[in-house]
């Protein structure tokens, strides 16, 4: 059973990346209205270049939409939901909203969402999550910028500190390969050229599992 669940879980991970991919096609493709339209507009009549930029400034709001909406297939990350959450709500606002009603209910959700990232989405609720960093990252500014305590004698990037890592434990740099130091977990996401380029670090859970009564 729980090899079958393993097999669902990465199936669906795939056909998230497959969506993904999709999606990024079709943005790429909808580059081409957003160019039309700002090849048009100087050659309208007054008359008609209002409604023809509001429709400009809808199509690139989703197109805009449509990017948050792959970054957070990619990394299921809250914050990346928030964003998405952030610039549907402001693209509600600029091309939808007539009336003020409709005006005051964006801003208070606008402001809602900029509220929730600042007092809920903390550096260590991230860090649970799984923060996706370069690995030219400083390890000097990473252990600053989230306070995790990730050791500074063993290298000076957070590619460096993978590398020797590797070395230590003699398992290979690829994609997807996981090191854990102390309570962080470091995940090698994408690489290049054999050069690693992003690397996920997460908090490890230390909770114990509640000992079962003897019968």
């Amino acid at each position: 059973m729980d090899k079958f669940r393993h097999l669902l879980v990465r199936g669906a991970n795939h056909v998230e990346v497959v969506l993904a991919f999709l999606v990024t096609i079709g943005m790429v493709v909808g580059l081409f209205s957003v160019v039309r339209y700002i090849v048009a507009i100087p050659g309208l009549e007054m008359d008609f270049t209002y409604d023809y930029v509001k429709k400009f400034l809808s199509m690139t709001l989703l197109l805009i939409i449509g990017i948050e909406l792959v970054l957070m297939l990619l990394s299921h990350s809250s914050v990346a939901v928030l964003d998405l959450i952030l610039f549907a709500t402001a693209r509600k606002m600029l091309v939808y909203s007539d009336t003020m009603i409709d005006i005051l209910i964006a801003t208070a959700a606008i402001a809602i969402v900029f509220a929730i990232k600042k007092y809920l989405v903390t550096s260590k609720y991230m860090l649970r999550e799984g923060k996706i960093l370069s690995a030219a990252s400083p390890i000097k500014n990473i252990n600053f910028d989230i306070d995790t305590n990730i050791p500074e004698n063993k290298a000076t990037t957070i590619g460096g500190l993978l590398c020797r890592l590797s070395e230590d434990e003699c398992k290979p740099i690829e994609p997807g390969a996981e090191f854990t130091i102390g309570d962080i977990k470091l995940k090698i996401m994408t690489m290049k050229d054999g050069l690693i380029e992003d690397v996920q670090i997460q908090e490890v859970s230390h909770k114990k599992k509640r000992a079962l009564p003897n019968l």
